[in-house]
């Protein structure tokens, strides 16, 4: 199997075994205040970010004040998450494949932030 065979299913598996954890753990506690995404909020809303293909997944989440966000590195290649001017924490430690980062956000507002690495990643977290 080529070496770009071998990356594709092995990002195949992690997103396959990421979606059946989520699954499997439908209806625990999702690191939001009060236990869930609120209803009608869109993806994301429970506080999930993938880092994949260079990209965050989903880009932009919405949450609720208190709610823990958590991004999780599925890329081979290692990652950083990096506040835009918002001083709500420093650019995390460099995540390797797995590695997670997590921040609480407080206060309702617009947080953009990029991969320290690749800037050209970016996402915001708008908490309202």
């Amino acid at each position: 199997m080529a070496t770009s065979s071998i990356h594709r299913f092995r990002r195949t598996v992690a997103v396959a075994a990421i979606a059946l954890g989520a699954v499997a753990c439908g209806g625990g506690d999702t690191g939001t205040a009060g236990g869930g995404a609120a209803p009608g909020a869109p993806a994301g809303a429970a506080g999930e970010v993938g880092i994949s293909g260079f990209k965050f997944v989903p880009a932009d989440i919405e949450v609720a004040p208190g709610t823990t966000v958590t991004w999780t590195n599925q890329d081979e290649t290692p990652h950083t998450v990096q506040d835009q001017g918002n001083d709500q924490f420093e650019e995390s430690q460099e995540l390797q494949q797995g590695g997670t980062f997590t921040f609480t956000y407080e206060t309702p507002g617009s947080y953009p932030y990029i991969c320290g690495i690749h800037p050209y990643m970016k996402g915001t977290v708008t908490v309202a």
